[in-house]
């Protein structure tokens, strides 16, 4: 540890039991410390060679101790180094097996020869060692020194293990008094938090380079990387992006897409070449109109790399298919030469792997929505480059595929979008983009599925639409969260435009756009009616919303009132309309609102997979099922959208982990979704590489990480998963909510320990589920209903009868 170096400190002053601090002075002393006598005993010594009495049967020094873990670290550095081919890997291993091999017998004759064999007529002499005195000072908010009035310095005697100088014990004492805090009982030194590297901000630009792999370090790096406009950092295959909340001027500029590309096409040729671009010598950058500046911390890296950065995560993910497409075509042609040879005519093809996923998870507000565009633009950017390689020039006149991919996103963030109490646009949908190349890496084909879309807005959420002679003010349906303007100082008129503008380019037509308006607002005032109570009866009021809503769809006054005001009930072949209460018929209007809604939204990402597919140059070769596939529902249309000899990206854009004061059904499948993207993540981190130690052979210690398959046995095994019990309880005709919950009580109580439901609970229908991420209270109200999401008959006899050509086009999307 040298002076100015970080380390951390043991301390109960800290909610975290750490505290960050800097070595501000170190100076080595000699002093007298007394050796006891070594005894001889009659045991044999043993041989050298093994045996039950070898030297692996002793304590371990220091020093072999530090060598071991040398080779250690140096053995995983290699095999996680993904560039090198297997047999390069498996040759630098055993060389450094063999290397570490030598350096541990040398210390091992070193520390017998040096051994001092005892002398009865010799009195023990007090022996010299020497005491390194580090001096640190406590740092104040990870920035700023405290001063000495404010707090003594605190100083520590470090002892140098004999022979060797790395491992070190430590101890602290309190010089004097600090400011009536209570005294430290030797708190531990830390080593330096970081493998320090003064040319990176933070010390590093993996946290896996960590010494000490703790909440205090990490949170510690990422705060120095934030303060110096850093915001990317990466964790092994994983990258961290951390909202700045603000322009991040060049960041996204072309000519940095330019560097990571030049970067990844070096690395994928197999060259280590420093890129001469980002290797000038004075501070100026270069520079472009279009292009903008480069950031310095991405110039002069004394590394010769690029420091972590979303171009980079998908780079990798492109230069991996590229790398797949290149070995599958390779291992086809050897097959079919050895077919040949041995007089087969058709053999069994290589398939290799070659598809990648990239996967965006956060919380609201996280930037997950503008990443993926961040993703969907160097796509886009690899693409077009990819043309020019091959002497391809693009038609100026005409919208590429990739323009089209990128323009889908401000027509379903319209129809998907919401503000909430973080974000003012949070997507309350999950978006999976499913991107197919060709062989040679150009973009050809997408597909767009949308997952589980948020239909009911809680009281926190501003939905967002725009209507001539209205405002959000006067609709039941935006006005319920009190918040009428936008914190990111959005203009809402200019979104609307440009939504319009993407609806034009993607070929919706004039009338198609002036339909879906005529359904939102037929929405929006469908969302204002009222009922009135006559008798044990509900009666829908004929009022200016009512007819609105009712002349917008198409449909009669009176045909909308017995629709809503009446259930249809089947018995013994006669049909038999019961009358409803007004909850309940609050309720059958809330139902049609989110069916109708739902299908547009459906609608929408058909039109947006049709568009961009139209002119692909195969697309006669795609089914039309494929060509537009149900969104939201269970489709393997997108994975039948690659070209022969091609592959396909998907990027995953799904909102992270949720917790509210009421949670519901809605809530459930979130986290859910959540707890199976990260049983997949502690497969890919730490199974899965673990077992890799194994087949290598490397000594490893086992890191013990919270597997969650318990949490997903509690929502989806067969038989006692809340998700079978809910399934069991819908089927049935007597299936209520009331009676859902006992069957969660006595049967999800018995069979897993992160399910709890105290009496307190039990009264108000309420469950608690343990997730990986904390406990989360749920209530069982209205589950079946959203479970089933069925369109009551009355409502879907009602839209058949609508003379609203919207509607039977999207009759397909209904539930």
């Amino acid at each position: 540890m040298e002076e100015g170096a970080h380390v951390w400190l043991r301390s109960p002053q800290s909610e975290w039991g750490w505290l960050p601090a800097r070595i501000t002075k170190k100076e080595i002393v000699p002093c007298q410390t007394k050796k006891h006598k070594t005894v001889e005993t009659d045991r044999p010594k043993a041989p050298s060679g093994g045996g039950s009495g070898s030297s692996s049967d002793k304590p371990k020094s220091a020093a072999i101790k530090a060598l071991e873990e040398e080779r250690r670290t140096a053995l995983q550095s290699i095999l996680r180094n993904k560039t090198l081919e297997k047999e390069e890997k498996k040759k630098q291993m055993d060389d450094v097996k063999a290397t570490f091999a030598k350096l541990t017998a040398d210390a091992e004759a070193e520390e017998a020869v040096s051994v001092e064999q005892p002398d009865e007529d010799k009195p023990n002499e007090p022996q010299l060692d020497e005491t390194t005195l580090i001096q640190l000072t406590i740092v104040d908010d990870y920035t700023e020194e405290i001063s000495t009035q404010k707090l003594n310095d605190i100083k520590s005697t470090i002892s140098k293990t004999s022979g060797y100088g790395r491992g070190v014990n430590a101890m602290l004492s309190s010089s004097g008094t600090n400011n009536g805090m209570a005294h430290m009982p030797n708190p531990a030194v830390g080593q330096p938090a970081t493998k320090i590297n003064d040319a990176i901000t933070g010390g590093v630009d993996d946290l896996i380079g960590l010494t000490h792999l703790h909440e205090p370090a990490i949170l510690h790096a990422l705060r120095l990387r934030y303060d110096a406009d850093i915001i990317y950092t990466n964790t092994g295959p994983i990258l961290l992006a951390i909202n700045p909340f603000k322009t991040m001027e060049g960041v996204y500029g072309k000519n940095l897409m330019e560097l990571y590309r030049q970067e990844g096409q070096e690395r994928s040729r197999g060259g280590t070449k420093q890129l001469e671009l980002f290797l000038p010598q004075t501070p100026t950058t270069p520079t472009t109109d279009q292009g903008g500046t480069i950031p310095a911390i991405y110039l002069h890296r004394s590394n010769g790399r690029l420091p972590p950065h979303v171009y980079k995560a998908a780079d990798d993910a492109y230069r991996a298919m590229i790398r797949g497409i290149e070995m599958s075509s390779a291992m086809k042609r050897g097959s079919r030469a050895r077919n040949r040879a041995a007089g087969q005519k058709k053999g069994d093809d290589f398939e290799m792997p070659t598809n990648q996923s990239i996967l965006v998870s956060g919380e609201s507000g996280a930037g997950k929505t503008v990443t993926t565009k961040i993703v969907l633009n160097y796509f886009a950017m690899l693409s077009r480059k990819t043309q020019e390689d091959h002497g391809q020039i693009p038609d100026e006149g005409k919208t590429s595929i990739e323009q089209q991919v990128l323009q889908s996103n401000p027509i379903l963030e319209a129809f998907g979008n919401a503000r909430t109490i973080r974000n003012d646009n949070s997507s309350r949908f999950g978006k999976y983009i499913n991107i197919a190349f060709s062989g040679q890496g150009q973009l050809l084909r997408a597909s767009i599925d949308t997952y589980l879309l948020e239909k009911a807005a809680t009281e926190n959420e501003r939905n967002e639409f725009l209507l001539n002679g209205y405002t959000v003010q006067d609709f039941k349906l935006t006005n319920q969260s009190g918040t009428y303007d936008r914190r990111d100082h959005v203009v809402d008129v200019d979104m609307h435009k440009e939504m319009v503008e993407a609806m034009e380019a993607m070929d919706f037509g004039y009338d198609t756009v002036q339909q879906m308006m005529r359904l939102v607002v037929a929405v929006l005032f469908a969302g204002n009616m009222t009922f009135d109570e006559r008798g044990d009866a509900a009666v829908l009021e004929e009022n200016e919303a009512s007819m609105a809503a009712a002349q917008l769809l198409g449909v009669s006054f009176d045909n909308l009132a017995a629709s809503l005001t009446s259930k249809v009930i089947f018995a013994r072949g006669d049909m038999i309309h019961k009358s409803l209460d007004v909850s309940q018929a609050e309720e059958a209007n809330e139902a049609l609102i989110k069916a109708l809604y739902g299908a547009l939204f459906d609608f929408v990402g058909e039109k947006i997979n049709s568009s961009i597919n139209a002119g692909s140059k195969s697309s006669e070769s795609i089914s039309p099922t494929m060509k537009r596939p149900v969104l939201g529902r269970a489709t393997s249309s997108s994975l039948n959208i690659v070209p022969p000899g091609g592959a396909s990206i998907g990027v995953l854009d799904i909102f992270g982990f949720e917790t509210f004061e009421v949670n519901a059904f809605e809530q459930l499948c979130i986290n859910y979704t959540n707890e199976t993207l990260q049983q997949q993540f502690n497969k890919f981190v730490f199974k899965l590489e673990q077992q890799e130690y194994e087949r290598e052979g490397i000594l490893w210690k086992f890191i013990p990480f919270p597997d969650n398959q318990d949490v997903l046995d509690l929502i989806d095994k067969p038989g006692t998963g809340i998700l079978q019990i809910l399934d069991e309880q819908c089927i049935v005709d007597w299936g209520t909510d009331k009676k859902f919950s006992l069957s969660l009580y006595s049967t999800c109580d018995k069979v897993s320990n992160r399910f709890q439901a105290s009496p307190s609970q039990r009264v108000r229908n309420q469950f608690t589920v343990e997730h990986y991420a904390g406990p989360v209270e749920y209530s069982t109200e209205n589950w079946l209903e959203k479970n089933t999401d069925q369109l009551p008959a009355a409502s879907a006899e009602l839209l058949d009868s609508s003379e609203f050509e919207m509607i039977g086009l999207i009759k397909l999307h209904f539930e």
